[in-house]
């Protein structure tokens, strides 16, 4: 099934009362005005509409050639491909390529391996997949760690020798804080749980020198960090940005929750903000906060980068946008 997208200007979003200007009295965005000049200034830049006809716009991945990956296209359970001159189309249908018995598969987060597989969380079905370059075939990597089913696998992330790492929040929350962070070996199939208690574990990434390991705490507001063994075991986790709910410097209020997560070539950390609409960037050596940019609306999903533009999937709209800021993303495949 293929379409053509209807011409779209790339219009500047007019940003709302949410993405309010600094106030002169506000925190500086960096203790070093220089450490981030490559960087567009807070706020200065207008997201441009890419892409529209998202049941559930998450993910997103984007290829080499600029072709990008999306899933809920038209209908959930469906991943679309939209290439650089517009060309649309559902790359593939989880419900025809990897039905479950008495389930709906439904993609959340995706990646593109160095093969150009997609690696997908399956958050309807509680499966991590690997869909083939073509889009006519998968497989399920795992479903299970121990012997228990995942409940809904929300987000995936590779690092420079392929291994998976995934969040399940599945039902947890403050008052029951049970996600967990989960890690597959490319090379053995091995599935272990390399982290649990937390109050929805959400996005999740591996720093650019393959020491750290991110993942956004979405009902705590904060994104929590890691040391990581070359053998992908965690220790010494604490909290590397609190998220407050209140007003505080550069963090408007209601943009407290981290959603999807992505790294740029210098190593920051860019969090797409789930009821704020806004992508907060991060220092992940200082834990500081150094920007904020308007996503395109509200319920700003994830995060990728390409070709010097970050792209930011919208739920709230069934959009993807788009944000020039010049800068490169990590290649996690390390091409």
């Amino acid at each position: 099934m293929k379409n053509r997208l209807l011409p779209i200007a790339l219009k500047s979003v007019v940003l709302g009362a949410t993405l309010m200007a600094l106030s002169p009295g506000a925190a500086q965005e960096t203790t070093k005005p220089d450490e981030h000049a490559d960087l567009p200034p807070t706020h200065s830049v207008e997201p441009e509409l890419y892409a529209t006809g998202f049941a559930f716009a998450e993910g997103p991945a984007l290829s080499d050639a600029g072709d990008l990956f999306v899933v809920n296209y038209r209908h959930r359970g469906t991943i679309g491909r939209i290439t650089p001159d517009g060309t649309a189309g559902i790359f593939c249908d989880l419900a025809d390529l990897l039905p479950v018995e008495g389930g709906s598969p439904v993609a959340n987060g995706i990646k593109l391996d160095a093969q150009g597989r997609l690696v997908v969380a399956d958050a309807g079905a509680g499966r991590l997949l690997r869909i083939a370059a073509d889009g006519q075939s998968g497989e399920v990597l795992a479903e299970r760690c121990d012997g228990a089913r995942f409940d809904s696998i929300n987000d995936v992330a590779l690092d420079l020798s392929g291994n998976i790492y995934f969040t399940d929040p599945g039902g947890s929350s403050v008052r029951k804080p049970i996600g967990s962070v989960y890690r597959y070996d490319i090379f053995t199939a091995k599935v272990s749980r390399l982290a649990t208690g937390m109050a929805y574990p959400n996005g999740v990434g591996v720093t650019p020198d393959q020491k750290h390991l991110c993942v956004g705490e979405s009902q705590r507001y904060r994104v929590l960090i890691w040391d990581l063994s070359p053998e992908g075991e965690l220790t010494n986790q604490r909290v590397l940005i609190d998220f407050p709910t209140e007003t505080r410097g550069q963090i408007i209020g209601g943009a407290c929750d981290p959603d999807g997560i992505i790294f740029d070539t210098a190593g920051r950390l860019y969090v797409a903000m789930w009821t704020g609409g806004v992508v907060n960037v991060v220092d992940v050596q200082s834990g500081e906060l150094v920007r904020q940019y308007g996503a395109g609306g509200s319920k700003a999903t994830n995060v990728h980068f390409h070709d010097g533009y970050l792209y930011t999937t919208v739920a709230a709209k069934e959009a993807v946008f788009r944000l020039k800021l010049g800068v490169g993303g990590f290649d996690y495949n390390g091409k």
